[in-house]
């Protein structure tokens, strides 16, 4: 009966360390994230990110060869925006264009403005974009361009439509979006710029519509 009991607590920290072990690395990269946002990436080192997980430096090496190799996999696991296009070029076959735009920029602020960990990492490759250009170029095609393309699609159709002035089709679509990119530069310039973000998009929505709208369409 002892023995039995014995195999039995055996087999459970034998479980619970693998559990550990499989849950390491995200915590590492937790840690990695909130050294970086508190010190930046040139001032964080190793022992920083060990010693907030509570593990030894040699520690996140058995898991990542460097500190890089630490920043790069906490941006992938962590931060990866994404914005289905595909879902609102449906959505236009059934509603209006700045019906879709409004749905898309509402969620476009959630990703970029008020989900913390991609907030942050686009500050971090704003602010590191020499020393980590694939990140940047990585970045660019998997979400920069998607919305941009995005955008452009939503214009053309309300042009098409009659529903937007003929001369939006040739509006530049990073145009319509800078108020958002100001939103985040301006927060991180300085955390206590007094803004609300659901103020601001409101405002940032009554601008497009101001913009693009054919008059008596609104």
């Amino acid at each position: 009966m002892e023995r039995e009991q014995g195999l039995g607590q055996l087999m459970a920290q034998t479980g619970t360390r693998a559990e550990r072990k499989q849950a390491r690395p995200r915590e590492i990269l937790q840690a990695a994230f909130e050294e970086f946002s508190l010190r930046g990436y040139a001032a964080t080192n190793v022992e920083h990110i060990a010693d907030r997980v509570g593990v030894t430096k040699g520690t996140i090496y058995v898991y990542f060869p460097s500190k890089e190799d630490v920043f790069e996999n906490m941006i992938a696991e962590l931060a990866q925006p994404s914005i289905d296009s595909s879902l609102y070029l449906k959505v236009l076959n059934t509603g209006t264009a700045i019906d879709t735009f409004d749905g898309f920029l509402r969620d476009l602020y959630q990703v970029m403005v008020q989900d913390r960990y991609t907030s942050e990492v686009w500050r971090f490759l704003v602010a590191e974009a020499n020393a980590f250009g694939s990140l940047r170029r990585k970045y660019r095609e998997a979400f920069a361009l998607p919305v941009l393309s995005t955008v452009q699609a939503i214009v053309k159709h309300g042009c098409e439509k009659g529903e937007f002035r003929k001369e939006a089709a040739d509006l530049d679509p990073l145009l319509l979006i800078i108020p958002l990119l100001g939103l985040n530069v301006a927060r991180h310039i300085d955390p206590e710029f007094d803004v609300a973000p659901d103020r601001f998009i409101e405002q940032h929505i009554l601008l497009i519509r101001y913009f693009l709208e054919e008059p008596g369409k609104g």
